[in-house]
Parts: structure tokens; C-alpha cells; sequence
């Protein structure tokens, strides 16, 4: 690739070449979020001419970002020329830093996963923040060692972490550096630009971007694991809420609820939803397990399947209060689609159900009767696929941020 340094130390360019490099920017943008266009497409999204896309398109060619498929069908004209993002032209370097899993994955422009997605243990709660650090970065070293990827060529990086984080990407609950924050440590180790948000928020760009909320323009998505989370896509845009820690939905009050939760507070969702509340309901109701096994979410929702009453009632209890969270959400947004991830949708049916009941007795009719529930479709990698969308989506930032489409 003929990569030209355009941009100085400052993080500014003249004039000129700055508004240049914004247009590249914005063509990049396009054809990474939308897909293969052609050139009057790309004038229609960018809002520029068919000469200043030309020229564009001639010199990101020449740099090697974009080439050029051909033409494509004719819509009663002459066929149109398609371009694509060179797939390899950079890369992005996603980690999903959860509370029992660490999953580390390098992504083309093509949102491919290059190779595989690497699982590890994680120690986010069993360690010191820096030995989680080093474990991190470690891993991370691992996996580039592995992967047939030039390291120069992978641009940024996309972290996903429970708990609260502001729009800074400033950590309040794992991974707290006062100094410098999380992202200025992860920048500094890892040697590029990295973005961090709540693995809830980078769920919901994966399911507004590759699950069954695509093209949804107002769409819920909750996150059932060991914690509740709720990432908001409100007119096709995430959001984030004023300081960037919008969608606590785990800790609203429920009525009827008096357990103390880990926040400090009383009666939060998250005392009977979470992942480790229902291990906890089950064990102090000695629901048993397949084969005599410890007790976990994935063994109470097979004994369910196998008839166990007390499995069974245990999660329409659980299905019951979500859905009454689910209504007070339904009259605030009223949105097109709420969609469950996370383990919890492991249980189809037995979850679903309870949740829909709880909804018809809790919303009013009139803002239910257009909301569609649906399980994502992604599984347990919808928060890792979503790394990506998440560091992308910086496309647009400041200079200051060092993002760069050169080296």
C-alpha cells in the first residue's frame, strides 16, 4: 500500500488537505457501514459531486484502500461501476473484557473475524487491576502472534467492559486509573487507538449492525448475564445519555423486591435477573442438576426442559419481573423491537413467554401492540462482533483522537 503520511504531530492538517482527508473519511465510513457502492450512491450519502468522488476514489485506489469490482446491474442506464473497501487494507482489533470471559478477535474491513475469535478465562474479579492489565495485553500479544496479520495495519482498537463508562471512556467500576484513565494505559501498551465502552452499548451496535435489529431504527437491547445491561439504538443512533452511562437497566427499583444488591442499593432488577441470582435461587431451592453438577444458568435451563417444576417456576419468576421492567421501558421509548441476548437466550420459550405476559399486563396496548421481543441471533459473540462497529463508529472524530487512514 502507498500509505502517505498526511496528517503532522499536532493532529491537524492545512486547510486544503484536511478537508480532503474528511472526504476520504467519509467514503471509508460508507463503504465500511453500508456496504459495496457505486458512485452516484456514494454522492447521495456524502453529499460531494461526482468529479470530488472521483477523485476520491482514484487516490484511495491508488493508496490501496479501495478497488473497484466492475460494473454492476443496470438500473435502466448504463451499468454503474461498484467499489469496495479493500478488506486488508486495515484492521481492527477488538476485546471483550467480560466478568468470566475474555475474548480477544482481529476484524478485516469486511467485518470478518480473521481466523477465529480467541476465548480465554477472565480475571476482571479474581486479580489486581495491573495483573488484569498484563493479562489482557498478554493475551492480546498471543493472539497477533498467532494471526498472519501485519501489526502495522491494525489501526485501533475496540475494548468492551462491564460497569459504568462515560463518553471519555473513563472506567467508574473495573479497571479505574485515575492518572491517565483505562484508555490511556490500553494506548500506551498496546501501542494504537482505543475506544471503550459498556459491553452493553457495543451489544446493540452488533444486533442494529448484523442481528435481528438490522435496520431497526429504535430498538432495546438487553443483556442478561451475570449483570443486566441495556444498550439504546434511538433513530438508528446509539445512545448514550448525558455523561455516556445511559441504560442501567439492571438497577431500576422493581416493586415487590427488597434484596440487597451489589450497588449499594435495594430492590434493583439485577437481584433476581442476573445470571448469578438465579444460580442462587436454585441452589437455595436445591433445584438439581444434569448429572449431579454444580448449579449454573445453563443446567437450570436444561432441567427445565426436562420438566423440573421448581427450574420451570424459578424462571417464569425471573421472566415475570423483566417484563415488568421491559413495560416501563416500552412507555418511555416506545420502541420497534426489544431483543434479549446474552445466556439468557439459552431458554427461548420458558424466558419469552413470561416476559410477553408480563408486558400485556404491565404496557398499554396501543405502545405493545407495534413492539416486536426477539433473541438475538448472535449468541454469546454478539459483544465481541460489536468491538468493531464500536471503534469505527470514532471514524468521524477529531484528528486529536490519532485515528488515522495513513501511516
Amino acid at each position: 500500500m502507498n500509505a502517505r503520511r498526511i496528517i503532522n504531530k499536532g493532529g491537524s492538517l492545512p486547510g486544503l488537505k484536511e478537508k480532503r482527508y474528511m472526504q476520504k473519511r467519509d467514503i471509508v465510513s460508507f463503504l465500511y457501514r453500508v456496504g459495496d457502492l457505486s458512485k452516484p450512491e456514494m454522492c447521495r450519502l456524502t453529499n460531494m459531486t461526482m468529479p470530488t468522488i472521483g477523485r476520491m476514489l482514484e487516490e484511495l485506489m491508488e493508496e490501496g484502500w479501495v478497488i473497484d469490482l466492475g460494473c454492476g446491474m443496470s438500473g435502466g442506464g448504463k451499468r454503474p461501476h461498484i467499489f469496495s473497501l479493500n478488506k486488508d487494507a486495515a484492521f481492527v482489533l477488538g476485546i471483550d473484557i467480560g466478568r468470566e470471559y475474555l475474548k480477544v478477535a482481529v476484524f478485516n474491513l469486511k467485518h470478518e473475524v480473521v481466523d477465529r475469535i480467541f476465548v480465554y478465562p477472565s480475571r476482571l474479579e479474581t486479580a489486581d487491576k495491573d495483573v488484569v492489565l498484563q493479562n489482557i495485553c498478554g493475551r492480546v500479544e498471543s493472539v497477533l502472534g498467532v494471526l498472519n496479520v501485519d501489526r502495522a495495519r491494525i489501526r485501533m482498537a475496540g475494548v468492551a467492559l462491564p460497569g459504568l463508562i462515560d463518553r471519555e471512556g473513563n472506567t467508574f467500576t473495573y479497571l479505574m486509573y485515575e492518572d491517565e484513565g483505562l484508555r490511556g494505559r490500553l494506548e500506551k501498551l498496546l501501542k494504537m487507538s482505543v475506544f471503550i465502552d459498556n459491553d452493553s452499548n457495543v451489544m446493540a451496535m452488533a444486533e442494529h449492525a448484523f442481528g435481528v435489529a438490522k435496520g431497526i431504527n429504535n430498538v432495546l437491547c438487553l443483556s442478561i448475564n451475570e449483570c443486566v445491561g441495556l444498550g439504546m439504538i434511538l433513530n438508528s443512533h446509539l445512545y448514550l445519555g448525558g455523561a455516556g452511562m445511559a441504560g442501567e437497566f439492571g438497577h431500576i427499583r422493581i416493586p415487590g423486591l427488597d434484596g440487597p444488591c451489589h450497588c449499594g442499593k435495594v430492590g434493583c432488577l439485577e437481584t433476581v435477573a442476573s445470571s448469578r441470582a438465579i444460580v442462587k435461587a436454585a441452589m437455595e431451592r436445591n433445584v438439581r442438576m444434569p448429572d449431579g453438577g454444580d448449579v449454573s444458568l445453563e443446567g437450570i435451563i436444561q432441567v427445565a426442559r426436562q420438566d423440573e417444576i421448581a427450574a420451570i417456576d424459578l424462571l417464569q419468576k425471573v421472566g415475570e419481573k423483566i417484563g415488568e421492567g421491559i413495560a416501563t421501558l416500552l412507555h418511555l421509548f416506545d420502541p420497534e423491537m426489544v431483543v434479549i441476548g446474552g445466556e439468557f437466550v439459552k431458554a427461548g420459550d420458558l424466558i419469552t413467554v413470561p416476559i410477553r405476559q408480563a408486558m400485556n399486563k404491565y404496557a398499554l396496548a396501543r405502545i405493545r401492540g407495534h413492539c416486536e421481543l426477539r433473541l438475538s441471533n448472535l449468541g454469546s459473540d454478539a459483544t465481541i462482533l460489536g468491538t468493531q462497529m464500536m471503534a469505527m463508529s470514532h471514524l468521524h472524530e477529531r484528528m486529536e483522537t490519532d485515528f488515522a487512514l495513513y501511516e
